[in-house]
């Protein structure tokens, strides 16, 4: 969800993550089903005149912003307790 975020298209995200399209996909189709509601909102580009790219992207929905900036917030509370960790010595008999 972020690489779409970022670059406001699945295929573009999909490109920069080293995926198929396809994985990408159906990875945001079984979000969908899973919580019951879109995670994306998609418009269809198509070639227009002159230039390489339609026009066509994708956006997240609020309910996707959201559990995006929760997914955020909770990696930055493990790093942050994680980091504060002492090391681990492992002692041999």
């Amino acid at each position: 969800m972020k690489a779409v975020d970022e670059y406001g298209s699945i295929a573009e995200a999909a490109e920069e993550l080293e995926m198929s399209y396809k994985f990408v996909w159906d990875y945001l189709t079984r979000m969908r089903k899973r919580l019951q509601q879109p995670v994306v909102v998609t418009r269809r580009g198509g070639a227009q005149a002159g230039k390489k790219k339609g026009g066509g992207g994708a956006t997240l929905t609020p309910v996707a912003k959201a559990l995006l900036r929760e997914f955020r917030e909770t990696e930055r509370l493990v790093r942050n307790i994680t980091s504060k960790r002492e090391p681990v010595t492992v002692r041999t008999v």
